[in-house]
């Protein structure tokens, strides 16, 4: 007869042992089953013989070090004490996969008094069980805590329901800063008596319950009062939630108070659309999925000369016929597009709209598709309009911009532009280009002895003829006054010279007649190379104008080829001897203040000058400050210029009597403005006794301003409390005026002479005024014009509105300190024509 408990080891699916000695050194395993030997890796039946391979498996299994050894005698020490013992351990089997098991251990004293039976039961499942049950409730507190949604649950026992959870962002919904201000509550709390519907709130809380315990869900929205009393629209979802019992709902709300304002403003808006529709001066035409028209706007059906009644049910295609306005071929409709494409369609300004009545119209056009609410695409709708006259204008602006008025040739910014465009090239295909400046000679003669209108003439057709002799391809354009600029494409230096010496002769053998006169011209041209090492276009634009005045200074009549080591060294040798000269004549004080007169051209006003720098050298020759200033610039010494100026202008308006006193103003370099001594004796000046406001003005060139605009606004700011006056010198030629205009609390605007010159005959250029004159007026600076060498010039621009004007017609700068006569030139008013 079988042992039951033979049986039941045998037939145990978990692993046990029957052992005796609860200390690891005095264990012994008497008798184990097969689901043991396979977690320890031995054999099934007992070997006394083998009894320490045993213990050393159930050591691997386990891995029993000192401490661990002491934990498992702890265990079966208080197994045979008190009968029983459970615990859990971690087993890892031959294959090195590790069970997590519960360990149970029952005294047999019927086998002695350290016997004991050893049952591992895998708990693995069930941790992970648990783990996943604690990470999923957690998963979900969090969710309903962080969700953007309001979230509650709802319990409905009795005649109405009552919250009895919800998250953070309901309790806020409802304005409360705390769940328990919620929670207890019933949503007739939060509610007006009457739904906007008219039915009682209590009656419909009560009715969508009931109706979600009845089919498990239930959506509707919900007129609500926060807790301050303001109005609150929600669309609230009720669903059946079984895990938290019978009779409880989840409740979910969201704040759609925006959404129910919109659609009380949607009906007015609809009607809104639909008169403007109407009345817009865009073409509109709405067309089904398939492409064909189910409305169009009177500007549509103006532009294709289709009527409503005629168009409507037509392919879109057919009543919006567009082609290009180039190749004139048809092009692909872009509403047709955009409904194979769901996707907005815009077309480049390149249609041209054929009318039903032949009647063509430049267009701009984009469409769009129509969805349904779900998504589908339920049509399109195309807006176009008429823009050939805008196209026409542009075209035009564009041209005027790019191109010189009298000439026709391209202007100095498209050139730049095109030369900026070969140096690219050059750089990535190596190829050699060559740029040629050309300055006419005697041209002065014909311009000064004809005046203007022959001058202008001569350009004309001069440029003409050389459009006649220059490849296809080059560009000649016209860069300011008589100068002209040539790029040629692909030309390498000898035949960039001989194409230059052709031109030359062409310009000798031109003969301009002016009524009974017949004048001669000749040419200096400079040539330089546009390679890939050239170091920027405006420098080979500076290249070109040295190696122009260089043929000048030979003798006029020539081309001279721009070497950059000669032109180099010359250059550095020059810079080199201004600047020891400056240090000499600083040293020796032979630097010299000359003031040229600022007319008011809005009546009498106070004297005022412009101080100027001369050098007198050694052997008496006065110097002007277009040969030295650049190298004064190079090598630092511009601070010290301008302190010598400050100081002796300064000194001489101390000592002018008072009711003799002018306004001078004075130039200041961009490193001045960080000379703390300069500052100082600026400011020592103005907290003077006896000082009077307006004695001094600051100019300022606007490059200067610009890049240095932190420092330059915290200098006037020191300065212009006291009473210090400030000009923007050169305005016009920096590419940020008008956008840093409104940081610098300057007085005056001094358009740059480059635009006052030629204002007569530019008219961007007296646009160009007029618009600085305009902005002026509305910033409150006054304005001063430079160059102003004629009365035709002074005339237009008291006409424009310019408020001084300084130039030689005006007065030609004299020694500062000329006394009473001086003044007087300064005060006379401005010479008004008599035409």
């Amino acid at each position: 007869m079988s042992d039951p408990f033979d049986d039941w080891l045998r037939n145990c699916p978990d692993p046990v042992a029957v052992a005796r000695g609860v200390r690891l050194e005095d264990m012994r395993l008497l008798r184990w089953n097969a689901p043991l030997a396979r977690l320890l890796g031995i054999a099934a039946e007992a070997d006394p013989a083998r009894v320490e391979d045993v213990i050393q498996a159930l050591v691997r299994a386990m891995s029993l070090d000192g401490e661990r050894a002491q934990m498992v005698a702890h265990a079966n020490e208080a197994a045979v004490r008190h009968g029983h013992h459970s615990t859990t351990w971690q087993f890892r089997d031959p294959s090195g996969t590790l069970l997590s098991a519960e360990v149970e251990l029952t005294a047999l004293p019927s086998l002695g008094d350290d016997a004991y039976c050893t049952r591992i039961r895998d708990i693995g499942a069930v941790l992970e069980t648990q783990h996943e049950l604690a990470a999923s409730e957690a998963r979900f507190r969090d969710l309903f805590e962080a969700s953007t949604d309001a979230f509650g649950f709802v319990a409905v026992f009795g005649d109405q329901p009552r919250f009895i959870d919800c998250n953070t962002r309901l309790a806020r919904l409802y304005g409360a800063t705390d769940k328990a201000q919620v929670v207890g509550k019933t949503p007739l709390d939060f509610s007006p008596p009457l739904q906007p519907d008219g039915q009682p709130s209590g009656e419909k809380a009560l009715a969508v319950s009931l109706q979600a315990l009845r089919e498990g869900h239930a959506r509707f929205d919900w007129f609500a009062r926060r807790l301050d009393g303001t109005p609150l629209w929600m669309d609230v979802t009720l669903t059946v939630q079984p895990s938290w019992g019978e009779g409880v709902l989840h409740f979910a709300g969201r704040d759609i108070t925006e959404r129910k304002r919109a659609e009380e403003a949607l009906a007015r808006a609809e009607e809104l659309a639909r008169v403007t529709l109407q009345s817009i001066g865009d073409g509109v035409i709405t067309t089904d999925a398939e492409g064909r028209v189910t409305a169009l706007n009177p500007a549509a059906a103006h532009l294709t000369g289709w009527s409503p009644a005629e168009a409507i049910g037509q392919p879109v295609s057919t009543v919006l016929r567009l082609v290009h306005a180039d190749t004139r071929q048809p092009i692909d409709n872009p509403l047709l597009r955009c409904l194979d494409e769901d996707d907005a369609v815009t077309l480049p300004g390149t249609s041209v709209l054929l009318n039903r009545h032949g009647i063509e119209y430049q267009v701009e056009e984009s469409a769009a598709p129509i969805h349904l609410p779900d998504q589908t695409v339920a049509g399109a709708v195309i807006v176009f309009r008429d823009v050939t006259d805008t196209r026409r204008l542009t075209a035009e602006i564009a041209h005027q911009a790019r191109h010189d008025p009298l000439t026709g040739l391209p202007n100095r910014r498209e050139f730049e532009r095109r030369l900026a465009e070969l140096l690219d090239e050059a750089r990535q295909s190596d190829a050699e280009h060559a740029l040629c400046y050309i300055d006419l000679d005697q041209f002065k003669v014909v311009n000064d002895g004809c005046g203007h209108a022959a001058g202008d003439q001569l350009l004309a057709e001069l440029a003409t003829l050389l459009q006649q002799h220059i490849r296809r391809g080059d560009l000649l354009a016209r860069l300011g006054g008589d100068e002209f600029g040539l790029l040629l494409v692909n030309c390498p230096a000898g035949k960039a010279l001989d194409v230059a010496r052709e031109l030359l002769g062409v310009i000798g053998d031109f003969r301009f007649r002016w009524g009974e006169r017949s004048f001669t011209l000749g040419a200096s041209m400079g040539l330089t190379l546009v390679t890939a090492g050239a170091a920027s276009a405006a420098e080979l634009m500076r290249e070109a104008d040295l190696a122009c005045y260089t043929a000048k200074d030979l003798g006029r009549n020539r081309v001279h080829l721009f070497r950059p080591g000669d032109a180099e060294l010359a250059r550095r040798r020059g810079e080199m001897q201004w600047a020891t000269e400056l240090r000499e004549a600083l040293d020796e004080r032979r630097l010299m203040l000359y003031a040229q007169p600022i007319h008011s051209l809005r009546g009498a006003d106070r004297p005022w000058y412009e101080v100027l720098v001369r050098l007198r050298q050694r052997n008496g020759n006065v110097v002007l400050p277009g040969a030295f200033l650049p190298a004064a610039e190079r090598f630092g010494l511009m601070p010290l210029i301008d302190r010598y100026v400050l100081d002796q202008t300064i000194d001489y308006l101390q000592h002018c009597p008072p009711a003799d006193r002018p306004r001078l103003s004075v130039n200041l370099s961009g490193r001045s403005l960080e000379d703390r001594g300069i500052l100082g004796m600026l400011e020592r000046y103005f907290t003077g006794p006896g000082q009077h406001g307006g004695d001094l003005c600051i100019e300022l060139t606007e490059s200067t301003a610009v890049a240095h605009l932190g420092r330059t606004r915290e200098f006037i700011g020191r300065l212009r409390g006291a009473g210090c006056r400030f000009a923007l010198d050169d305005f016009g030629t920096g590419v940020s005026s008008f956008a840093y205009l409104k940081h610098l609390p300057v007085d005056y605007l001094k358009l740059d002479g480059s635009f006052v010159r030629d204002i007569t005959r530019e008219p961007i250029d007296r646009a160009m005024v007029e618009a600085i004159q305009r902005l002026s007026a509305i910033m409150g600076f006054e304005t001063i014009a430079e160059f102003v060498e004629d009365q035709p010039t002074l005339d237009l621009l008291r006409q424009i509105g310019i408020d001084h004007a300084q130039g030689f017609l005006l007065g030609r700068p004299e020694p500062l300190g000329c006394g009473r006569e001086m003044l007087d030139s300064a005060a006379r008013p401005a010479p008004i024509s008599e035409a």
